[in-house]
């Protein structure tokens, strides 16, 4: 008799759930825009290698993070809203997007094994987050990429690349739209960076 007037119980209240006794969340996924870079005149370099792109902790998952701008060394997580795969591939896809759409390099591999590319770009993410404060939220991107070339072992660099882009909202969407804008910017930075080397 106890366990059918549970399952009264239970069935109950999940019709009361169900019936507008509260709303229930709905998932929210995002993704970086297309990322497109005016084409050089002509290809500077005959083959380019972007290895994946490293990240570690919490930026290894899809969950977007935020910070509290009020405590700065606590990152936060939303529950309802996700990047559509990890920050790690989606970056990765991005800067590779970047060079090809530059027409910086004949041709731009994913293939570590390449035979002796003109360089080769790894990456690791180190900021990939909102920061909050009143109403306003900056996107934070930064990334520490290591540059060396497939000829010679002593040209090579380190340099972290970093862009920070502020709204006047807070609303999700034009945050991704930021995002995408912040890794635009870590794009053109490298690329020119890789100009200078040619």
């Amino acid at each position: 008799m106890i366990r059918i007037f549970l399952l009264i119980l239970s069935v109950n209240s999940l019709t009361a759930c169900g019936l507008g006794g509260g709303s229930i969340p709905q998932d929210h996924y995002y993704k970086l825009a297309e990322l497109a870079i005016s084409p050089q005149p002509e290809p500077r370099f005959k083959q380019l290698v972007v290895k994946p792109v490293k990240a570690s902790g919490l930026y290894h998952d899809r969950a977007i993070l935020y910070i509290e701008e009020e405590k700065p060394l606590e990152l936060k997580r939303y529950h309802y809203s996700f990047w559509s795969d990890t920050p790690a591939n989606l970056v990765h896809k991005a800067l590779y997007q970047g060079l090809v759409s530059s027409g910086l390099a004949q041709k731009i591999s994913h293939d570590i094994k390449s035979s002796r590319p003109d360089y080769v770009i790894d990456s690791r993410i180190v900021n990939f987050e909102r920061i909050l404060n009143s109403g306003n939220v900056t996107v934070q991107v930064a990334l520490d990429i290591s540059v060396r070339s497939g000829h010679n072992e002593n040209d090579q660099w380190i340099k972290r690349y970093s862009s920070n882009q502020l709204l006047k909202t807070t609303a999700m969407y034009p945050s991704a739209e930021a995002f995408g804008r912040a890794v635009e910017d870590i794009s053109k930075q490298l690329i020119s960076d890789l100009l200078v080397k040619k």
